[in-house]
Protein backbone atom coordinates (compact mmCIF):
# COMPACT_ATOMS: atom_id res chain seq x y z
CA UNK A 1 0.00 0.00 0.00
CA UNK A 2 0.87 3.74 -0.70
CA UNK A 3 0.03 5.20 2.36
CA UNK A 4 3.40 5.40 3.63
CA UNK A 5 4.72 6.81 0.60
CA UNK A 6 5.62 10.04 2.43
CA UNK A 7 7.98 7.94 4.87
CA UNK A 8 10.26 7.00 1.55
CA UNK A 9 11.20 10.63 1.05
CA UNK A 10 14.32 12.89 2.28
CA UNK A 11 13.11 14.52 5.49
CA UNK A 12 14.55 17.87 4.15
CA UNK A 13 12.71 17.41 1.30
CA UNK A 14 9.51 16.52 3.16
CA UNK A 15 9.89 20.02 5.43
CA UNK A 16 10.38 22.25 2.27
CA UNK A 17 7.54 20.28 0.42
CA UNK A 18 5.09 20.06 3.52
CA UNK A 19 2.33 22.08 1.96
CA UNK A 20 2.22 19.73 -1.19
CA UNK A 21 2.57 17.00 1.19
CA UNK A 22 -0.04 17.54 3.07
CA UNK A 23 -2.37 19.02 0.39
CA UNK A 24 -6.09 17.10 -0.26
CA UNK A 25 -4.53 16.68 -3.93
CA UNK A 26 -1.54 14.32 -2.40
CA UNK A 27 -4.05 12.03 -0.67
CA UNK A 28 -6.11 11.43 -3.92
CA UNK A 29 -3.20 10.05 -5.12
CA UNK A 30 -2.37 8.21 -2.64
CA UNK A 31 -6.23 6.93 -2.52
CA UNK A 32 -5.95 6.47 -6.49
CA UNK A 33 -2.68 4.59 -6.14
CA UNK A 34 -3.80 2.42 -3.26
CA UNK A 35 -6.90 1.24 -5.49
CA UNK A 36 -5.09 -0.24 -8.51
CA UNK A 37 -4.09 -3.69 -9.05
CA UNK A 38 -1.79 -3.06 -12.20
CA UNK A 39 1.76 -2.77 -11.63
CA UNK A 40 2.70 0.68 -11.32
CA UNK A 41 6.63 2.05 -12.02
CA UNK A 42 8.72 2.91 -10.32
CA UNK A 43 8.50 0.54 -7.39
CA UNK A 44 7.43 2.75 -4.29
CA UNK A 45 10.89 3.12 -3.15
CA UNK A 46 11.71 4.67 -6.15
CA UNK A 47 9.22 7.41 -6.75
CA UNK A 48 10.77 9.96 -4.63
CA UNK A 49 14.39 8.86 -6.02
CA UNK A 50 15.28 12.29 -7.68
CA UNK A 51 14.47 13.97 -4.64
CA UNK A 52 16.47 11.63 -2.36
CA UNK A 53 19.27 11.42 -4.49
CA UNK A 54 19.32 15.34 -5.13
CA UNK A 55 20.40 17.03 -1.88
CA UNK A 56 18.99 20.48 -1.18
CA UNK A 57 21.87 21.70 -0.50
CA UNK A 58 23.06 20.75 -3.57
CA UNK A 59 20.56 21.84 -5.73
CA UNK A 60 20.93 24.24 -8.88
CA UNK A 61 19.52 22.33 -12.10
CA UNK A 62 15.73 21.40 -12.96
CA UNK A 63 15.33 18.75 -16.19
CA UNK A 64 11.59 18.28 -16.60
CA UNK A 65 10.32 15.26 -18.28
CA UNK A 66 7.02 13.73 -18.80
CA UNK A 67 6.42 10.51 -16.68
CA UNK A 68 8.43 7.29 -16.05
CA UNK A 69 9.63 4.56 -18.22
CA UNK A 70 6.60 2.15 -18.78
CA UNK A 71 8.26 -1.21 -19.15
CA UNK A 72 9.80 -3.32 -16.84
CA UNK A 73 13.42 -2.45 -14.87
CA UNK A 74 13.48 0.92 -16.56
CA UNK A 75 11.71 3.29 -14.10
CA UNK A 76 14.19 4.34 -11.42
CA UNK A 77 12.65 7.42 -10.18
CA UNK A 78 14.96 9.66 -12.12
CA UNK A 79 13.63 11.18 -15.09
CA UNK A 80 15.26 9.38 -18.75
CA UNK A 81 17.84 7.47 -16.40
CA UNK A 82 17.24 3.49 -16.20
CA UNK A 83 19.90 1.18 -14.11
CA UNK A 84 23.15 0.83 -15.28
CA UNK A 85 22.86 -3.06 -17.82
CA UNK A 86 19.51 -1.91 -18.94
CA UNK A 87 19.48 -1.10 -22.62
CA UNK A 88 19.60 2.82 -23.36
CA UNK A 89 15.94 3.94 -24.12
CA UNK A 90 16.02 6.74 -27.81
CA UNK A 91 14.65 9.50 -25.77
CA UNK A 92 18.11 9.34 -23.94
CA UNK A 93 19.91 7.82 -26.41
CA UNK A 94 19.35 11.80 -28.05
CA UNK A 95 20.20 12.92 -24.83
CA UNK A 96 23.62 11.76 -25.01
CA UNK A 97 23.77 12.58 -28.55
CA UNK A 98 22.83 16.14 -27.99
CA UNK A 99 25.25 16.79 -25.02
CA UNK A 100 28.38 14.84 -27.59
CA UNK A 101 27.69 17.77 -29.85
CA UNK A 102 26.91 20.56 -27.61
CA UNK A 103 30.26 20.05 -25.51
CA UNK A 104 32.29 18.76 -28.26
CA UNK A 105 33.45 15.67 -26.57
CA UNK A 106 34.61 12.64 -28.08
CA UNK A 107 35.17 10.55 -25.35
CA UNK A 108 31.44 10.01 -24.56
CA UNK A 109 30.96 6.04 -25.47
CA UNK A 110 31.17 4.74 -22.51
CA UNK A 111 28.64 6.53 -20.50
CA UNK A 112 26.18 4.85 -17.77
CA UNK A 113 22.47 5.02 -18.67
CA UNK A 114 22.34 5.92 -14.81
CA UNK A 115 22.20 9.56 -14.30
CA UNK A 116 22.86 9.36 -10.48
CA UNK A 117 25.98 11.06 -11.30
CA UNK A 118 24.17 14.02 -12.07
CA UNK A 119 21.31 13.94 -9.60
CA UNK A 120 24.28 14.31 -6.66
CA UNK A 121 25.59 17.00 -8.57
CA UNK A 122 22.26 18.67 -7.87
CA UNK A 123 20.21 17.78 -10.85
CA UNK A 124 16.75 17.31 -10.30
CA UNK A 125 15.53 14.75 -12.63
CA UNK A 126 11.84 15.65 -12.22
CA UNK A 127 8.89 14.05 -14.15
CA UNK A 128 5.68 15.55 -14.03
CA UNK A 129 3.92 12.38 -13.31
CA UNK A 130 5.95 10.57 -10.58
CA UNK A 131 4.20 7.24 -11.68
CA UNK A 132 3.34 5.67 -14.26
CA UNK A 133 1.17 2.09 -15.01
CA UNK A 134 2.32 -1.07 -17.29
CA UNK A 135 3.25 -0.64 -20.41
CA UNK A 136 0.54 2.78 -20.65
CA UNK A 137 2.45 5.49 -21.19
CA UNK A 138 0.92 8.54 -19.59
CA UNK A 139 -1.78 6.61 -17.38
CA UNK A 140 -1.36 8.47 -14.22
CA UNK A 141 -0.70 11.93 -15.86
CA UNK A 142 -4.21 13.07 -14.71
CA UNK A 143 -4.05 11.67 -11.16
CA UNK A 144 -2.89 14.78 -9.39
CA UNK A 145 1.07 14.75 -10.29
CA UNK A 146 1.16 17.69 -12.43
CA UNK A 147 -0.51 19.59 -9.56
CA UNK A 148 2.29 18.20 -6.91
CA UNK A 149 4.91 18.59 -9.33
CA UNK A 150 3.68 22.47 -10.35
CA UNK A 151 4.22 22.95 -6.67
CA UNK A 152 7.71 21.84 -6.17
CA UNK A 153 8.29 24.23 -9.10
CA UNK A 154 6.79 27.30 -7.06
CA UNK A 155 8.63 26.32 -3.85
CA UNK A 156 12.15 26.01 -5.71
CA UNK A 157 11.89 29.60 -7.85
CA UNK A 158 10.79 31.14 -4.38
CA UNK A 159 13.15 29.29 -2.06
CA UNK A 160 16.43 29.34 -4.24
CA UNK A 161 18.19 31.88 -6.39
CA UNK A 162 19.55 31.36 -9.97
CA UNK A 163 18.66 27.85 -10.49
CA UNK A 164 18.84 26.42 -14.19
CA UNK A 165 15.31 25.08 -15.25
CA UNK A 166 15.88 22.71 -18.56
CA UNK A 167 12.02 22.24 -19.24
CA UNK A 168 12.00 19.65 -22.19
CA UNK A 169 8.37 18.89 -24.19
CA UNK A 170 5.17 20.41 -23.55
CA UNK A 171 4.01 18.91 -20.46
CA UNK A 172 7.58 20.98 -19.09
CA UNK A 173 6.66 23.90 -20.64
CA UNK A 174 3.60 24.59 -19.06
CA UNK A 175 5.83 24.68 -15.99
CA UNK A 176 7.39 28.51 -16.97
CA UNK A 177 5.00 30.50 -16.37
CA UNK A 178 5.69 29.19 -12.59
CA UNK A 179 9.18 30.13 -12.68
CA UNK A 180 10.40 33.52 -12.41
CA UNK A 181 12.95 34.53 -15.38
CA UNK A 182 14.84 37.40 -13.65
CA UNK A 183 15.46 34.43 -10.88
CA UNK A 184 16.70 31.82 -12.21
CA UNK A 185 17.21 30.37 -16.25
CA UNK A 186 14.67 28.79 -18.50
CA UNK A 187 15.62 26.45 -20.81
CA UNK A 188 12.88 24.97 -23.35
CA UNK A 189 13.05 22.44 -25.85
CA UNK A 190 11.23 19.73 -27.73
CA UNK A 191 11.30 16.53 -25.86
CA UNK A 192 14.45 14.50 -26.54
CA UNK A 193 12.13 11.74 -27.92
CA UNK A 194 12.37 10.54 -31.30
CA UNK A 195 8.50 11.02 -31.77
CA UNK A 196 9.79 15.47 -32.12
CA UNK A 197 12.30 13.86 -35.57
CA UNK A 198 15.16 15.70 -33.98
CA UNK A 199 13.54 18.88 -32.93
CA UNK A 200 15.66 18.52 -29.47
CA UNK A 201 19.06 18.67 -31.47
CA UNK A 202 21.04 21.95 -31.29
CA UNK A 203 19.18 23.17 -27.57
CA UNK A 204 22.40 23.09 -26.29
CA UNK A 205 20.75 23.44 -22.89
CA UNK A 206 23.98 21.74 -21.08
CA UNK A 207 26.72 24.62 -21.86
CA UNK A 208 24.36 27.28 -21.44
CA UNK A 209 23.48 25.53 -17.84
CA UNK A 210 27.30 25.47 -16.98
CA UNK A 211 28.16 29.16 -18.52
CA UNK A 212 24.76 30.16 -16.31
CA UNK A 213 26.21 28.41 -13.28
CA UNK A 214 29.71 29.47 -13.45
CA UNK A 215 28.54 33.29 -14.13
CA UNK A 216 26.80 33.11 -10.62
CA UNK A 217 29.50 31.24 -8.72
CA UNK A 218 28.24 27.90 -8.60
CA UNK A 219 30.07 24.39 -9.40
CA UNK A 220 29.44 23.35 -13.04
CA UNK A 221 28.03 20.19 -13.24
CA UNK A 222 30.05 17.40 -14.75
CA UNK A 223 27.88 15.93 -17.23
CA UNK A 224 30.31 13.13 -18.54
CA UNK A 225 30.60 11.78 -15.23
Amino acid sequence: MYSTLISYLDPEWQELLKDELNSQNFANIIKFLNSQTAVIYPSKDLIFNAFNLCKIENLKVIIVAQDPYHNPQEAMGLAFSVPQGVRIPPSLKNIFKELIDDINSDIFTSRSSDLTSWANQGVLLLNTALTVEQNRPASHSKIGWQIFTAGVIRVINAKFDHCVFMLWGNHAKNLASLIDSNRHMILKAAHPSPLARGAFFGSRHFSQCNAYLLSHGKALIDWLS
